[in-house]
């Protein structure tokens, strides 16, 4: 694979023409604050008679409100990417699709609800459908690549990846779709190089018409997943409002969670992580929406559907697996959450993968 230098090395930083002219109107114009968010419609004059002057395909679909996908995705792709347009002006909008800013070089202002995101170099934004929100790069150093991915591909795509970490799964599922006020995840990379190398190559394959095109950039973005949440799953920042150290901790603290669902206790968690019961158990329900009892039967139970898919492991070995003291308790519990009996769920299941 070509690393992500020499790739993003080669891409040409200079203002591009309809950026020259964004500009010079932000420059002409200094007491509008173009920099800071507006309603499309005070700004759609800037945008018409910049258009004007300089012809941008790109710029006309920015005039609406709300961004449908059938604009910015041609035909049956799911993966779009979009060098953002610096000198912009800044407005709120939002989309139907999920949108994922990563900056290249500088930095810029993500506005997202009533939060001022200054994002970084290697810095790493995915923004939940359906949310209002507004980019701010007024800078010529800054470079910023848009990954525009159909809903239904990313929940395949970044989900599907987090199948292993149920909880985790869980409590990112909450952010982008349950949380107005976290809509988003953002990741503080560092500009990881393994990272940012399959970001340059999906750059290079977006570039080029060639046979497979739309397959081989959906495997290119499961990659960029893989490697974002294997190697800062741990980074994430969900929201500013939060206690700093809380906010640090939420994820180690479900990724403990889910490698000792079998044994742990809130005890031994409490003392771990140096907060009381009562202050865990907040955090647990906060994050997640439900108790840590809860998320530990959660978390066993769907274990236990996955070792069903084993013939050769029976209900009583797969019962102590997940730490239950009694086969009996586990049917119990069993039936209750899937209204039948681990057997029953087994027969009726069997020769289906990922039951």
């Amino acid at each position: 694979m070509i690393m992500q230098n020499q790739i993003l090395n080669d891409i040409d930083t200079d203002l591009r023409p309809y950026e020259l002219a964004l500009k010079s109107a932000w420059e002409c114009c200094p007491d509008r604050h173009l920099d800071e968010p507006h309603t499309l419609d005070e700004i759609r004059d800037v945008l018409d008679e910049t258009t004007a002057k300089c012809p941008n395909l790109f710029a006309e679909k920015l005039i609406q409100q709300r961004l449908e996908e059938d604009l910015f995705f041609a035909g049956s792709s799911n993966v779009e990417i979009y060098h953002h347009l610096r000198y912009l002006p800044t407005y709120w909008h939002s989309h139907d699709f999920i949108e994922i800013a990563c900056v290249l070089n500088g930095s810029c202002v993500n506005y997202i609800a009533e939060q001022k995101i200054i994002m970084e170099t290697g810095d790493i934004c995915i923004i939940a459908p359906q949310t209002r929100h507004a980019i701010s790069a007024f800078s010529d150093e800054c470079m910023m690549f848009n990954y525009i991915i159909r809903t239904s591909t990313f929940e395949d795509a970044f989900f599907g990846v987090l199948n292993e970490n149920d909880i985790l799964s869980d409590f990112f599922m909450r952010i982008l779709y349950g949380r107005s006020s976290h809509p988003y995840l953002l990741f503080r990379t560092g500009m990881d190089e393994e990272l940012f190398s399959y970001a340059g190559y999906s750059l290079q394959e977006f570039d080029h018409n060639r046979q497979y095109k739309n397959l081989m950039l959906s495997s290119i973005i499961n990659l960029f997943f893989i490697t974002l949440l294997r190697n800062h799953s741990t980074d994430v920042i969900i929201s500013e409002k939060d206690s700093k150290q809380e906010n640090e901790n939420t994820v180690l603290i479900l990724k403990y969670i889910q490698e000792h669902y079998s044994t742990v206790t809130l005890s031994e968690l409490s003392g771990f992580f140096n907060y009381s019961e009562r202050q865990i158990q907040r955090i647990i329900k906060d994050s997640t929406g439900i108790s840590f009892s809860q998320n530990i039967q959660k978390i066993r139970l769907r274990q236990a559907v996955r070792l069903m898919q084993n013939p050769n492991l029976s209900i009583t070995a797969i019962s102590e697996e997940l730490g239950y003291a009694a086969p009996e308790n586990f049917r119990h519990i069993f039936k209750k959450y899937y209204g039948m009996t681990p057997m029953e769920y087994r027969s009726e299941h069997s020769g289906q993968s990922g039951i």
